[in-house]
């Protein structure tokens, strides 16, 4: 069985939250959660609160890894794995659509 880190597909996962941060136009937002969000904390601390998960869900990983035997964190880690496969396909996505609205808008 190939080993594999999880340490690139998080780096990935934060960097595309940055970049879904930075390329989102609030005029052209559709997630409800999203808008909900704004209006109740406001852009900027909404942006921290998304960052603040996504380095959460890191700390969960090495919290994890310490905590298990290593059987357990053998099926641990295909499954942050799996979830981090997921996201970072998500935001690749996102952060597309974002870029590309934001082009016709020019």
């Amino acid at each position: 069985m190939a080993k594999h880190s999880l340490g690139p597909w998080f780096a990935s996962l934060l960097l595309l939250n940055v970049m879904d941060i930075l390329a989102t136009n609030p005029r052209f937002e559709s997630n409800p959660f999203t808008l909900y969000l704004w209006g109740q904390l406001g852009i900027f601390l909404s942006a921290w609160l998304k960052i603040g998960l996504v380095l959460l869900f890191g700390v969960l990983c090495v919290f994890a890894k310490r905590a298990a035997k290593p059987g357990e964190w053998l099926f641990a880690s295909r499954i942050f794995l799996g979830i981090l496969i997921i996201l970072v396909a998500f935001y690749s996505f996102v952060v597309s659509w974002n870029i590309f609205i934001g082009l016709l808008q020019v």
